[in-house]
């Protein structure tokens, strides 16, 4: 975007984000004109070389493991209480979305390791939600020496703007170096766009939870330092985009997240309205994903993955 001033960000966050606390998020103003999500074209083409330079990841210490819980249940009880949570969350989001290409879940109690996932298990528009994965892309490759701005990943991640999403897409290598890091992750139903056209790339709640997990887990390719940054800018969002997983949250818990909104064209301008992020719900840490797509507008939308979000929480941590 022209005008933009380009600055260099050193981290230094005193709280451990992967462990189980979370900080209280400020206010932010309105978001500037073109933050709402469309399937935008790469400002350069995907062999470009990456440029510019991202926030420089200082020394910390990995984050401590999520609680589990002190009696952990049997494999076979825990395999039948899944299948019943499984089916009752089923019937109740087909109520709510329609057939299952309508709507992809899944979730993720990180106090007791407890997974869900119900829907769609592929073909799921992702329009802005797919900048978590172009993020987490660049804060991967910037460990293997390459660059990237930061005030772009800021303005894309905190106001969902496209322009700067272009920007940081391209210093990714565009859909080789998304291809790369989600194989390296083990996203195994995600499709990006061939043309690069980011927002229409199609995927699941289960990789998308996935991609949540590089965000908390010691495990992840993404060091100590990128997953902080990531967390840290999925909790400034602007306040008219803290919808979506965040209606799960207990009262005054903070929620780290990343929404996406788009008409379709090709589907006769209905709506593809997505959610994704980390909160607290029954007093449980979880990872919450919500993806629908078909949907007849824009706010009918974010009230049923807002509903969705709620039921899944429940079924997650009951």
């Amino acid at each position: 975007m022209p005008g933009r001033c380009r600055a260099l960000v050193t981290l230094s966050l005193p709280v451990s984000l992967g462990t189980a606390v979370l900080l209280s998020l400020a206010g932010h103003g309105a978001r500037p004109a073109g933050g709402t999500a469309r399937a935008a074209a790469p400002s350069a083409p995907a062999s470009a070389a990456p440029t510019g330079t991202g926030p420089a990841a200082p020394t910390t210490s990995s984050p401590a493991p999520a609680a589990t819980a002190s009696r952990p249940e049997s494999p076979e009880r825990h395999l039948r209480s899944r299948a019943v949570a499984t089916r009752r969350l089923s019937a109740g989001l087909a109520g709510l979305f329609g057939p299952g290409e309508s709507y992809s879940v899944a979730g993720y109690d990180l106090t007791t390791g407890r997974t869900l996932t119900a829907g769609a298990a592929g073909g799921m528009t992702e329009a802005s939600l797919v900048k978590l994965d172009i993020l987490e892309t660049a804060l991967y490759r910037q460990q293997l020496g390459y660059g990237f701005d930061a005030d772009d990943a800021t303005e894309m991640m905190e106001q969902s703007d496209n322009d700067a999403a272009d920007d940081v897409f391209a210093a990714d290598g565009g859909n080789d170096g998304l291809a790369h890091y989600n194989a390296l992750i083990g996203l195994g139903s995600t499709a990006l766009e061939p043309s690069g056209v980011w927002g229409l790339s199609t995927t699941s709640a289960a990789d998308q939870l996935t991609l949540l997990r590089q965000l908390v887990s010691a495990g992840s390719p993404l060091n100590a330092a990128s997953r902080q940054y990531a967390l840290q800018l999925m909790g400034s969002v602007e306040a008219d985009q803290r919808w979506g997983v965040s209606a799960a949250a207990d009262p005054g818990a903070a929620s780290r997240l990343k929404n996406g909104w788009l008409d379709i064209d090709d589907d006769g301008g209905r709506w593809a309205v997505t959610s994704a992020g980390l909160t607290t719900s029954g007093g449980h840490q979880v990872l919450l994903v919500v993806l629908s797509q078909h949907q007849p507008d824009y706010r009918t939308g974010v009230d049923r993955v807002e509903a969705a979000a709620r039921e899944l929480a429940a079924a997650l941590t009951r």
